[in-house]
């Protein structure tokens, strides 16, 4: 992985108040900028990520299930049992 430099054109209060937090944090300006590009980054990617057409997109969240729903959840399995017991299939 290469490095290159990076100029930066900001306002002069700007740089004072990086330099004070880069000091309260012992870290420095270029490390809490990389830090702030790739948190940005992976976030706007679980945000692509969740894009839903218009219609769904207005309707998530309106129903709430009354208990949370486990990540192992399969509504295959629900219509598999439902089957069985109706056609002994």
């Amino acid at each position: 992985m290469g490095y290159s430099r990076l100029s930066l054109s900001m306002d002069d209060s700007v740089v004072e108040k990086a330099r004070w937090l880069s000091d309260q944090r012992g870290v420095s300006i270029s490390k809490m900028f990389v830090s702030f590009i790739l948190e940005t980054a992976e976030e706007a990617e679980r945000d692509k990520e969740e894009v839903l057409p218009p219609v769904a997109a207005q309707l998530k969240g309106i129903l709430k299930p009354e208990t949370p729903i486990s990540e192992e959840w399969d509504y295959r399995n629900i219509l598999d049992d439902t089957r069985m017991e109706r056609f002994g299939v």
